[in-house]
């Protein structure tokens, strides 16, 4: 029998939820090891690129979270049909990065990491990186449209729809009403909850150590 393979990240969410999303999604079991920030130290120079996340599989080893994501997705079934649909899926996972990371850079570095002093007009960077969000989002809305499924690239759930709502979830703590931002992502994520394994995937995991 072939091993598992062995994901590692820590007790978050955050870049790493995307990923377990996807075997859940694949129905396809896995090693989840998870690493507190407690044991990091003694787990850190194990990996890499001294980071997480990192897979194992098939004697491999895969770091990068995206690197990692599309590997699963690819290998489980997960990003379509053809050359296209699995383009749609990058291209739906790029543009989520951008206002994800838009997210932490402007918002969680100094509202939970403290790395950065608050800005002076708290209100501006809210304006700026929710428009951001919106004009991000109206694009992959763009992309569902003309695909006309049930989901962003078809009709089941693929990794563009995985990676969009771990983002968006993550992103809750700084914008609290991103899940509702556009009528479209009400929608989405109110499909995507629906679904029977992101319900159980869900209701089993553990609370974010922090709150990402």
């Amino acid at each position: 029998m072939a091993e598992k393979d062995q994901y590692i990240y820590f007790d978050v969410r955050a870049r790493g939820e995307a990923i377990r999303m996807l075997y859940a999604v694949a129905k396809k079991e896995f090693t989840n090891q998870v690493v507190t920030f407690a044991d990091w130290p003694a787990v850190k120079e194990e990996q890499p690129l001294k980071q997480l996340p990192t897979l194992k599989t098939e004697g491999q080893v895969l770091c990068q979270s995206n690197v990692i994501a599309r590997h699963v997705a690819r290998r489980l079934g997960l990003v379509g049909e053809g050359c296209w649909d699995e383009t749609w899926n990058d291209l739906v996972l790029e543009v989520t990065k951008d206002f994800y990371e838009a997210v932490i850079d402007k918002i969680y570095t100094w509202k939970l990491f403290k790395s950065k002093p608050e800005p002076e007009d708290v209100s501006k960077v809210m304006e700026e990186v929710k428009g951001q969000i919106v004009k991000n989002l109206n694009y992959i809305q763009s992309i569902a449209d003309k695909k006309g499924k049930k989901f962003i690239v078809g009709n089941d759930i693929q990794l563009g729809d995985v990676w969009l709502y771990a983002a968006l979830e993550s992103c809750k703590l700084g914008v609290p009403d991103i899940m509702t931002i556009t009528p479209w992502v009400k929608e989405f994520t109110a499909k995507f909850e629906a679904d029977e394994r992101i319900k159980k995937h869900m209701a089993e995991r553990p609370p974010s150590a922090a709150g990402i």
